[in-house]
Order: C-alpha cells, then sequence, then structure tokens
C-alpha cells in the first residue's frame, strides 16, 4: 500500500487491510508549529546556551542568535519544501526512502532513529538536576536517590499525557511553552525597565565589533546558537495528524523557527546586560548556569520562579519529542523495517502506544544507568553531543533530498533558489558545524566526552549497516516497494501519485 488514507476528524480510522491509523485532522498548523518549538525550547535556548555564548564571543549573543536563524533557514526550508510533497509520520525515513532508493532510506531511518531516541534520554536526567535545585531551595539535601526520583517524576508526567491522545498532548504542550516563555520574558523586560547593570540599555550587543576574541569567536559560539535550533525537525512526523498537512507543516515548521529565532534574540539582547560578561564567565567557571543568579539580583527571590519553569520546559520537551520518536518508529514498524509490534496503534485513542512505551523505558533505563556511571552532571553531556551529532547527519539528507526529489520526480517544479541553492546552503553550515564541533573539537576533548562519542557514532552506523543487510536477507520484498505517504485529499494535491516514486533497489 503506498498511501495512508485520511478521515476527517476520525480517531484510529483504518486502511485497506483494516489497520488503524493516526487520528486524521487532529490540529492545525499553530499546534503543530507549537511541538516543534517546545522541543526547540525558548527557556531552553538560553538557559543552556547563553552562558556558553558569552564565554566564547562575549555580550554580541543576540547578534549571534540573529546569524544562527538565518543560517538554519536554509535546512528548515528544505524540510518544509519536501514536507509539502511527502507528508508521512516517517518524515525524513521516508522521503530519503522515496526520493532515492529503500536501502538508503533505511539507513536514514537508523540515523534518525538514533537522533530521536538519544534526545529523549537527554531530557529526564537534566529535569532531575533541577528537581534537586528545587529541593535544595527547601532545604532537603539531595544525590543520586532524588535525582532518580526526578527522573521517574518527569516520565510519569509523559505518560499521564502522551498515552491520552494528541489533543491532549498539543494542550499541555501550549501550556508549558507559554509558561517558560512568559517566565523568561518578564525576567528579560525586568531588565529592560531597569537599564541592565549600566542603568540604560545598549545596542552593542548588536556590534560584531564589540564580540570578545573578533570572528573567529563569532563563529566559535555560532555553533551552540545554530544547535538550539534544532527540534522543529520534529514537526514533519505530524503530517498524518495535521489538516491539510503538505499546506500546514511547511507553515508550521518555518513559523516555529522564525517564532523561537526572534524570541532568543530579545530575549538574550536583554540577558547580555543583565551582568557584566566577566561576572558571567566566573559563574560558568565555578560550574553555574548564570540565569538563576540573574533572575535573583532583579528578582530577589524570584530564582525559585526560574527553576520551576526550566523544570516546566524540560518536562513539555520530552512530551513533545516522546511525540516525534514515536511517530517515526511507528511509520517504520508499519512498513516491518523494525519489528511490526511497534507499528501498531491504541485502537481507542489511536496512538502508538507500543512505540512510546518502548522509547520510555529506554529511556528511563539508560537515563538511570548514565547518570550512575557518568555523574548525575554529565550524563547527559554525552547522550546530548552524540544526539546532535546524529541530528546534523539527517540534517545533511534532507537537504541532499530537497535536491534529488525535484530534480527526478519534479524537475518541472524544480526552483534553482529553493530546490538547488538553499539546499546547498543548508549543506554547507551543517558541514561547517559537523567538523568544527564533533569532528576536530571532540578529537581534542579526549576519551570519556569527546573520542568515545565518536566512536559510538560510528559503531551506531555500522550496525546501521548489519541492519540493512539482515534485512535484505530476511525480507527482500521490503526493497522493492515504497514508503507509505499520506493521502491528505487536498484539492488540487500534486502530490506523489501511487507508484509515481518507484524507488526500489530491485
Amino acid at each position: 500500500m503506498s498511501t495512508v488514507e485520511g478521515q476527517p476528524g476520525a480517531v484510529g480510522t483504518t486502511d485497506s487491510d483494516g489497520q488503524p491509523r493516526l487520528r486524521a485532522n487532529a490540529m492545525g498548523w499553530i499546534a503543530a508549529a507549537a511541538i516543534g518549538a517546545i522541543i526547540m525550547s525558548p527557556a531552553g535556548g538560553i538557559y543552556f546556551n547563553f552562558g556558553p555564548m558569552v564565554q566564547k564571543a562575549g555580550a554580541v549573543v543576540p547578534f549571534i542568535f540573529l546569524i544562527a536563524l538565518l543560517a538554519s533557514l536554509p535546512t528548515a526550508l528544505s524540510f518544509a519544501m519536501v514536507a509539502r510533497e511527502m507528508p508521512s509520520a516517517g518524515s525524513v525515513y521516508t522521503w530519503i526512502w522515496n526520493a532515492t532508493r529503500p536501502s538508503a532510506g533505511l539507513f536514514v531511518g537508523w540515523i534518525l532513529g538514533g537522533f530521536y531516541l538519544l534526545a529523549m534520554i537527554v531530557l529526564p536526567g537534566i529535569f532531575a538536576l533541577f528537581f534537586n535545585e528545587f529541593l535544595n531551595f527547601f532545604g532537603v539535601s539531595t544525590g543520586y536517590g532524588t535525582w532518580a526520583a526526578g527522573v521517574l517524576l518527569t516520565t510519569i508526567a509523559v505518560v499521564l499525557v502522551d498515552y491520552l491522545g494528541i489533543t491532549i498532548t498539543v494542550k499541555a504542550t501550549i501550556i508549558f511553552m507559554v509558561f517558560e516563555s512568559a517566565v523568561l520574558l518578564a525576567l528579560a523586560f525586568t531588565i529592560f525597565a531597569k537599564g541592565g547593570y549600566t542603568g540604560h540599555i545598549s545596542t552593542a550587543p548588536f556590534n560584531p565589533g564589540t564580540a570578545v576574541g573578533g570572528g573567529a569567536a563569532i563563529f566559535g559560539a555560532l555553533i551552540f546558537g545554530i544547535q538550539s535550533n534544532v527540534g522543529y525537525d520534529a514537526i514533519p512526523t505530524l503530517a498524518e495528524e495535521t489538516r491539510t498537512p503538505k499546506k500546514f507543516i511547511p507553515l508550521a515548521t518555518i513559523a516555529a523557527v522564525v517564532t523561537v529565532g526572534i524570541y532568543w534574540i530579545v530575549v538574550s539582547w536583554a540577558f547580555s546586560q543583565a551582568a557584566p560578561v566577566a561576572e558571567i564567565d566566573n559563574l560558568l567557571s565555578q560550574g553555574f548556569t548564570p540565569i538563576v543568579p540573574i533572575a535573583k539580583q532583579y528578582w530577589d527571590s524570584g530564582d525559585i520562579i526560574i527553576i520551576i519553569s526550566a523544570m516546566t520546559s524540560i518536562t513539555g520537551i520530552y512530551i513533545a519529542q516522546t511525540v516525534g520518536t514515536s511517530r517515526v518508529m511507528y511509520a517504520m514498524g508499519r512498513e516491518g523495517s523494525i519489528p511490526p509490534v511497534l507499528g501498531r496503534l491504541n485502537r481507542r485513542y489511536g496512538l502508538p502506544w507500543n512505540a512510546m512505551t518502548v522509547g520510555i523505558i529506554l529511556t528511563t533505563i539508560v537515563t538511570l544507568v548514565l547518570g550512575k556511571v557518568l555523574g548525575l552532571a554529565n550524563q547527559y553531556a554525552w547522550t546530548g553531543t552524540m544526539s546532535s551529532f546524529l541530528g546534523l547527519l539527517t540534517y545533511f539528507c534532507v537537504n541532499a533530498a530537497n535536491i534529488i526529489f525535484f530534480l527526478r520526480y519534479r524537475r518541472d517544479r524544480f526552483n534553482v533558489v529553493l530546490n538547488g541553492i538553499v539546499p546547498v546552503i543548508g549543506i554547507v553550515v551543517v558541514v561547517y558545524i559537523l567538523y568544527k564541533s564533533y569532528f576536530a573539537s571532540l578529537w581534542d576533548a579526549g576519551w570519556t566526552y569527546g573520542r568515545s562519542v565518536q566512536l559510538a557514532v560510528v559503531v551506531w552506523l555500522l550496525l546501521g549497516i548489519t541492519w540493512i543487510a539482515v534485512l535484505r536477507r530476511r525480507s527482500p520484498e521490503l526493497f522493492t516497494r515504497r514508503s507509505q505517504v499520506f493521502d491528505s485529499g487536498e484539492p488540487g494535491d500534486p502530490g506523489a501519485a501511487a507508484g509515481e516514486l518507484a524507488g526500489t533497489d530491485a
């Protein structure tokens, strides 16, 4: 079967073989954009990246976020262009399969699966660190036990939200995102109102000439800015649950990137003038994020609000990331690329409960083990680095798919700018970040948090090649068909017709 039939408003709709499908028309573009935006995390981009960016280049953080937004747009546009042609819960996995060959799609699906599972594993450990900070605020001593309790607490919250329907998930996601964004924005406006530490607001943070270390420092800090933008890639996995996905998924993708990017520019402008660069450097050297001390300085004891907003922010990301991960696993499972049990839906809610359960169990076990082995403050650094490594490989493939698909199957609509220049720029940006952040710097970072990550990526890629070889022996028919694309029934739909995208290895 090459298409998935969507029924307006249906829950667990079925296809021709009687299997239930994801709930079609469950959300509009704003809800889809909210899922991507919460994974990008408006607050998290500041909590986790503002300090390192200041340390690299000084107070020019808003200028760097502006450049990061412009640098991320080409890949976001490639996501939008391909998603418009092939809406599917499998997203990049399906796109590469149909644009090139099933074996290439399977390999990219393996990379995407690793990226998304690791992105989940990163989250409960970070929540637990803030949970310990929350307990410390009230005088409670903390350690691995309370940290593990925090991991389980946020996981329970994810289960309660994600297992009861995509509508509840969307509502919870929006609530979490609005809360975290409003808290940090309120603090930013407080800083603006008080004129920062100098008593007046300056536009100097937008002047690259004021960067500490010049252009080289700006490019060094730009890595953190671009990494902040990871997350919008989950939006296309919602195609089969979004109204008129060929129209709304591209719109939601660009809207999430631009809106969150502008938010970071405004908020970082305030924070860049909240304290001297030397003071922020000093806090970082002591192992502190500068956001909480800044909140205490401008809001007195308001730092507890920042801790709570950080916890809700991470829980929101965990909820949304579980959605994206489970949809990709579901898409692969229904085609037999991975165990078919992962491609089954709960008939009442129309959700991939099996895929969600496997992802959450793996996340919980791996997080608890790494916390014990690597330490509470370090477990997320290793998984986060490997996740973003695989994520950038995925982004490279999306830009390539934009070029290849339109040249092979939409040559009459090939646009030199949108399907040529834009993806080439996206590829250049991705390759630059991969080289600077993951080949050169990780090799020089030693074994524990550097070369071991590189080795793990190589092992994961080799396992993917082995997995494809096993599939070719056990399920050769898998390589003779194309991956499923959602038929949204949109009028004038120029999408792929059945059989048009042969894309087989036969």
